[in-house]
């Protein structure tokens, strides 16, 4: 990685029933001060060895809710670095009914009180409608903001060598994800569903236009769908056409394993 890269791996881009081809939705940023985790899906470790990243880079993860697909494989990736004996401690950080479900599936494997690893469950802060620093480190800033999921849930802000990235992770439209896309070059969004499916879509999640819409009221430069059902992508042009009807910008339909310099 070159001095001023900023990057943002896709380690996955599946909903809760992903598609077959693909792994649940997660994220890696690496910059050069290591790798931050968001969201920790199947085999997380794996998916860093896939897509070339180093697991004993990581210097972070943050889970943005508790539902499994963000969260059942934060015990696989504490295991996995568990050879590594690494000195440092390993932050998890997350919204306050997540870290409560990762301190009692980490404590079922028991793998909070190893010699091997020290883990560091950290509460994040959060206000309506407005993003709240998480962490500054070596160079990457994270914020957080609530959006409008079900469970307490937070999207990303983040930022390295002057670039940002927001994430919106599961969620519907909402004052949220506005404050998080604000400033961002890049916006990762979830497009759970089809715009021909808003009628009978669940609470709580968003169409490609939905995805659109946020990226062209932020001013971003690139949108990046994720979260997708196996139908949802029935029709790949069709549901980048849906974000393109409202954005101008750069629409990729987001690919597991795919790297994007933010």
């Amino acid at each position: 990685m070159a001095a001023d890269d900023f990057e943002l791996i896709l380690l996955g881009t599946g909903a809760a029933f992903p598609p077959s081809d693909r792994e649940n939705t997660s994220l890696a940023l690496a910059w050069p001060g290591g790798i931050w985790l968001i969201d920790c899906g199947a085999s997380p470790h794996r998916r860093l060895r896939a897509a070339g990243l180093d697991p004993e880079e990581l210097r972070g993860v943050l889970i943005t809710h508790g539902h499994p697909d963000h969260l059942y494989g934060l015990p696989s990736l504490i295991h996995c670095l568990l050879p590594a004996r690494r000195t440092d401690p390993l932050p998890v950080l997350a919204p306050s009914e997540a870290i409560e479900q990762a301190r009692r599936i980490l404590d079922a494997f028991q793998l909070l009180e190893r010699d091997e690893i020290r883990v560091e469950l950290v509460e994040l802060a959060h206000s309506e409608g407005t993003v709240t620093p998480a962490l500054e480190l070596d160079g990457l800033s994270l914020g957080t903001a609530p959006v409008a999921h079900g469970p307490m849930t937070v999207g990303i802000h983040a930022e390295a060598r002057g670039r940002a990235i927001a994430y919106s992770s599961d969620t519907m439209p909402c004052e949220g994800v506005a404050a998080l896309a604000d400033g961002a070059h890049m916006l990762v969004h979830e497009a759970t569903f089809r715009e021909r499916d808003r009628d009978r879509m669940p609470a709580g999640h968003s169409t490609a236009r939905d995805a659109g819409q946020a990226a062209a009221a932020a001013g971003a430069e690139t949108l990046i769908l994720v979260h997708f059902l196996e139908e949802t992508l029935a029709d790949p042009e069709g549901l980048r056409r849906e974000a393109e009807e409202v954005f101008n910008g750069r629409v990729e339909i987001g690919h597991d394993l795919g790297c994007y310099r933010v």
